[in-house]
């Protein structure tokens, strides 16, 4: 029993695990990081975790990447009132209370929109509008003034001022307020400049201190249910149980070290801040003052604040530096540089020395010892002269407390205690392998050293004598060992390298090197052993464990890349007492606990932000101390302790905010309230959301990560940037959700931010309704359309069906027409013609009237016959006009001539004028012009009975010709007007027809002719004042007189020139027409030869030669054509003319190009045969033909 008691005294009694030294570092952030001062009077934390900083330019706040900034705005009454910032101060309600030079109070809420105001001239209660001090407690807001006194701001904006009382009485010391605290009982303590004051019960009560009343007090700190005191005498506390109590080393705190702030560090010490600058308390110690300024810039600058974080953390300003932050976990590592008493140089020594210290050694020749414990550096008293010529590479103490020193050309054993020396050089007897730096030292259990140089000879010593045992070197040829990164000596003794060809043995039998085949070849870089039987090594594709398990090693594991470990090469490794890997490299230490059990290794790098002053490490530059404790050397020739036994920080729960929204509308970038629904519009795109995690320990170690649901698949990193961008959402509801970790691995809470895309107007609840009415409307509108279609189809198909029959008809009529106008003509050519030879005859006159009367029934019927034709011509679109070269005037003159004596018979005067300006030689068809005028001069003296007709013709602006006729008649009312051009209709319709006769067709006939002449006819007329018709032809175009061809202009003013007697054959099947076209020619005096069919006219031909031929189309048999091709094809070329009762448009081009030189229709008269045979006979005259060929 008492072995068990004396085991637990000697357990309780044991030292605990090794710690480094306290040495600050602190991280500054300047004007370079985008603090607006580095006057700062005041810090304070918000609900949400942002640091907001007092200076003497602004208003920041800090989240850990940037500052934001508010400033004084003239512009802008919800700016800060000005730029000095003195005080400041956050409530139960995350309000922003601040104090500025001379302006007053003022506040923004949480919403972080704007500053409200209380000054002075708005708020008379208040004794000054310079604020020093700010506190709150509930939802009244306490603020003291230099030289107005104390307020009270309750919650309904009533301010009570507390005014300083006169010497002697109880109440305020003074109007000058410096410093205001709530103690745990919610007691408000007073420190002006004229003594203590506490409120409480609605009292203000002065309090004396020990030091004397009437003092000034800098700061009052409410410590749980104490309270501290800075005063101008030094530092005093008072408790409930205790009462007044001054440390014994308050008078360090009197002026001119007053203490301004003070904060407890949450294990039992204070940080102060004071006139002189940052202290620290230790324990019953006096407190030791804290570089905090790694320039010692800040040392004695005047402190106003300091500010400690729940976490541990604390931000301490830096006069005229800026702000500096100093990390929770500060004790972990202690770093040491020249400023802590290094020699300097590159340290690339380190070993052991004694429970409680290290020996190092740099590249100008300092060997010192560090003192783990205390901090303290201690050179080697002996032979420094001598080692201050070397560049030192390697060191180590061995069992017998002598030091081991390699450098650049030999090797060095010397006892730090007695300074006994002993060298060995590159020549003479135990010399060392090569002429290049011994970079390894290790020490066997044989009692033997082991040295490997930097061409990668392995030498063996006696470690008592120095004696060279053996040497291993490289050859030139390169055979021989490889390049050698390590050398160490297992649990078990064996020494081991490991370099380019992997892990290599030294195999006692063999008396060498033997590679370990089991590990592979690829070069390791650094190894270590956590026990005889398990081995870390490091190679570039990870960290491996390997086990030696039945003489043989197996690897466990490794780690790399998947697991956050980088692709690089080490400088070091070593294994803790957690049975935890470090690996030094050029990005700093990275800690890896294998986790030989779970899935995943866990992964942490210590760099500069850790308190390491450089985190690019030294070949070489690693050990694990017996204690547990880590030194490591770095590129910039500062040393750091870690200390490996000192747990992590609590896992806590970092705060992440969403700390800005903005969004591209159009062609600005607008800003968006993050306390409000995000609702973008429908053209909103570059939507931008930040988010910040609020933990000041490692800001870019922080990782983040976000997932958009609705639009990504999974969660998407995006490393230490807390913003991310869509570019553009379709509409709809989305859910942002955002993670991100701190340095540590701690994971915040999800933030979740609903996000609503509003759809254009027509994808809208609101206008999807307005599509679906539409649609419907739309739907009855393509019903209605659609049965308005059927029922247009069905006209369109009656009306199709009634165009066919109609087309049909017409076809029908005209051939009708056609076929009534051949078998009319026919035996109108007789009628007329026998008239006309009738009337040639000696006649008495009874006889002559008949003759005449038949003549004028005759052309009736002929002019009715030709009107039909022309409208059925007309309604098949078949209707073609003539384009030739005519003279206006003569037509005109021809006209006026043929209707003069008419209208002279009836007893009417005829007038007739061409106006200056109607063109002599125009285009056109004159025979359908003539037809025009006729018909409208012929209706003219028609419904004429007294007074005069008339024909004038006018020139059309701005081209063309106008022809007007006009009478004396009764004239034409409007209604009458309306329908004179219809066909079949006269003016007073059967009246008309009863008094004057008519078919009606006439006037609409020249309606036709004159729109198919690109002009038409209009008629002005009233009752009782006559008629006048005019006739617009613009389409008559005036031609120079250069322009018409001689030969080509019709005559239309003269009858035919009289030809001498001719042989003419005239080949006509109808006994009455022939007869009757012989009478005529025969009575012109020519000479005739009729031959009733083709054949006959063939042999007429054969034996006799004819002038002119006259031929009807259709013959029996042989048809007019074909017995024209005959006769050409005969080589006959008498003028052959064709006489025919066909009526439509095809048969004169059909005539002609048979072989006819002319074309007559029947009927005809003496006239028209005359004209016939003179056309034909005057071409053949200007040809030089005329005679008829021999026939074939």
């Amino acid at each position: 029993m008492r072995a068990w008691w004396l085991l637990l005294f000697c357990l309780l009694c044991a030292p605990a695990p090794a710690a480094v030294p306290e040495i600050p570092r602190f991280r500054l952030l300047g004007a370079g990081d985008g603090l607006p001062s580095t006057t700062i009077p005041a810090l304070a934390r918000d609900r949400a975790g942002h640091l907001w900083i007092a200076t003497w330019d602004g208003l920041a706040r800090y989240d850990g990447v940037s500052f934001r900034v508010w400033r004084h705005d003239p512009a802008d009454p919800a700016s800060l009132a000005g730029n000095v910032v003195q005080a400041l101060h956050i409530d139960a309600r995350d309000r922003i209370w601040v104090a500025t030079e001379n302006g007053g109070l003022s506040v923004m809420e949480a919403d972080r929109r704007g500053f409200r105001h209380y000054r002075q001239a708005q708020h008379p209660q208040m004794g000054s509008d310079d604020v020093f001090a700010i506190t709150s407690r509930g939802d009244d807001v306490w603020f003291g003034t230099f030289g107005g006194g104390l307020h009270r701001l309750a919650a309904d904006g009533t301010i009570i001022r507390f005014a300083a009382v006169v010497e002697g009485e109880d109440g305020l010391p003074s109007d000058n307020v410096l410093s205001l605290a709530f103690d745990a009982k919610g007691v408000l303590w007073v420190g002006t400049m004229g003594g203590l004051a506490r409120y409480e019960g609605g009292q203000l009560r002065r309090l004396a201190l020990p030091g004397g009343d009437g003092l000034i007090i800098y700061s009052v700190t409410a410590d749980a249910d104490a309270v501290w005191v800075g005063a101008s005498d030094g530092v005093h506390r008072w408790s409930p149980d205790v009462g007044w109590m001054s440390p014994p080393w308050s008078p360090m705190f009197a002026r001119p070290n007053a203490l301004i702030a003070m904060t407890s560090d949450g294990q039992g010490e204070y940080w102060l801040a004071s006139q002189g600058g940052l202290w620290r308390t230790e324990g019953d110690r006096a407190p030791a003052p804290v570089n905090y300024d790694a320039q010692n810039v800040g040392i004695g600058r005047v402190l106003q604040t300091v500010l400690a974080l729940p976490d541990g953390g604390l931000w301490v300003p830096v006069p005229t530096r800026g702000l500096a932050y100093l990390r929770s976990d500060w004790r972990r590592i202690a770093a040491f540089s020249s400023a802590q008493g290094l020699g300097g140089g590159l340290y690339r020594g380190l070993s052991q020395a004694g429970a409680d210290g290290i020996w190092i050694a740099s590249s100008t020749g300092k060997v010192e010892r560090l003192d783990t414990r205390g901090g303290h550096v201690t050179p080697l008293p002996h032979h420094a002269a001598l080692l201050g010529e070397l560049r030192i590479t390697s060191l180590r103490q061995d069992r017998h407390g002598l030091l081991w020193i390699g450098h650049r050309s030999g090797l060095i054993r010397v006892d730090p205690r007695t300074g006994a020396l002993r060298q060995w050089g590159q020549g003479g007897e135990d010399a060392v392998p090569d002429s290049t730096s011994i970079d390894w030292l290790v020490e066997a259990p044989d009692n033997t050293l082991w040295l490997v140089s930097q061409m990668g000879s392995v030498q063996q010593r006696d470690l008592t004598s120095g004696r060279v045992l053996r040497t291993l070197v490289k050859q030139d040829d390169g055979s021989g060992l490889p390049d050698i990164e390590g050398l160490a000596v297992s649990p078990d003794g064996r020494v081991w390298l490991g370099g380019a060809a992997g892990m290599m043995a030294w195999d006692a039998a063999t008396q060498r090197f033997v590679a370990m085949d089991a590990m592979g070849g690829e070069r390791v870089y650094a190894f270590a052993f956590e026990h005889a039987d398990r081995l870390w090594l490091h190679r570039m594709s990870g960290v491996e464990a390997w086990r030696r398990q039945g003489g043989r090693w197996l690897r466990e594991r490794r780690i790399g890349a998947a697991e956050g470990l980088p692709a690089l090469e080490s400088t070091g490794l070593a294994v803790d007492p957690q049975r935890r890997v470090w690996l030094g490299t050029r990005r700093g230490l990275f800690r890896i606990d294998p986790n030989l059990q779970g899935s995943r290794a866990l992964l942490r790098n210590f760099g500069v932000r850790e308190g390491l002053l450089s985190q690019e490490l030294n070949d070489r530059g690693l050990l694990m101390t017996v204690d547990g404790l880590l030194a490591s050397t770095a590129a910039d020739g500062s040393v750091a302790l870690l200390d490996t036994h000192l747990p992590d920080p609590r896992p806590v729960t970092p705060n992440l905010v969403l700390d800005s929204l903005q969004v591209s509308r159009g062609d600005d970038i607008r800003p968006l309230r993050i306390d409000q629904p995000l609702v973008l519009q429908p053209d909103d795109h570059e939507l931008l959301v930040g988010t910040r995690l609020l933990s000041y320990e490692n800001p870019l170690g922080n990782r983040y990560r976000s997932r958009l649901e609705g639009f990504d698949s999974s969660w998407l990193e995006q490393g230490a940037s807390g913003e991310r961008v869509f570019s553009t959402l379709t509409p709809g509801r989305y859910t942002l959700r955002v993670q991100a970790y701190d340095a540590a691995g701690n994971a915040s809470r999800e933030l979740v931010l609903p996000v609503h895309v509003l759809p254009p107007w027509w994808r809208s609840p609101w206008g999807m309704a307005l599509f679906a009415v539409l649609g419907v409307v739309l739907l009855l509108m393509a019903g209605a359309a659609y049965r308005r279609r059927v029922s247009r189809r069905s006209a369109w198909q009656l009306a199709e069906h009634k165009r066919e029959l109609a087309e049909q008809a017409s076809l029908a009529k005209t051939r009708f027409l056609a076929t009534l106008g051949h078998e009319i003509r026919t035996p109108m050519t007789g009628v007329l013609g026998m008239t006309e030879l009738l009337q040639a005859t000696p006649l008495d006159e009874r006889q002559k009237g008949y003759a005449d009367a038949i003549q004028r029934a005759g052309t009736h019927l002929l002019r009715l016959v030709n009107d039909a034709l022309d409208l059925a011509k007309i309604e098949a679109g078949k209707l073609e006009l003539q384009q030739v070269e005519f003279d206006l005037h003569a037509l005109l003159a021809d006209v006026a001539a043929l209707m003069g004596p008419v209208a002279g018979k009836r007893g009417l005067a005829f007038h007739d004028g061409i106006a200056a300006g109607v063109p002599h030689l125009v285009r056109g068809d004159p025979l359908r012009l003539r037809q025009i005028l006729l018909n409208l001069l012929g209706n003219a003296i028609k419904f004429t009975e007294t007074g005069h007709v008339s024909l004038h013709a006018l020139p059309l602006s701005p081209h063309g010709v106008r022809l007007t006729v006009g009478d004396t008649g009764p004239g034409i009312n409007a209604e009458q007007q309306a329908r004179l051009f219809r066909r079949f209709e006269q003016a007073e319709g059967a009246q008309t027809t009863a008094r004057y006769g008519g078919s009606g067709l006439g006037l609409a006939i020249c309606q036709e002719l004159a729109v198919a002449m690109g002009g038409q006819i209009e008629v002005d007329s009233a009752p009782g004042r006559g008629t006048r018709f005019s006739v617009d032809l613009p389409a008559l175009q005036p031609l120079a007189q250069g322009e018409a061809h001689a030969s080509s202009v019709v005559d239309t003013a003269h009858a035919p020139a009289p030809v001498g007697p001719l042989d003419i054959l005239l080949v006509e099947d109808d006994a009455t027409v022939a007869e009757v076209v012989a009478g005529l020619l025969r009575a012109r005096g020519h000479r005739v030869t009729h031959a009733p069919h083709g054949l006959a006219a063939l042999s007429e031909v054969v034996s006799t030669v004819f002038d002119v031929a006259f031929l009807d189309l259709d013959l029996p048999g042989l048809d007019g054509m074909a017995l024209a091709r005959q006769l050409r094809l005969h080589g006959v070329t008498t003028p052959l003319i064709a006489l025919t009762a066909r009526t439509d448009a095809e048969a004169e081009p059909l005539a002609r190009q048979a072989g006819f030189d002319d074309f007559v229709r029947k009927p005809v008269t003496g006239d028209m045969l005359a004209a016939a045979i003179v056309n034909v006979r005057g071409a053949a005259t200007a040809s030089g033909e005329g005679q008829q060929g021999e026939p074939t």
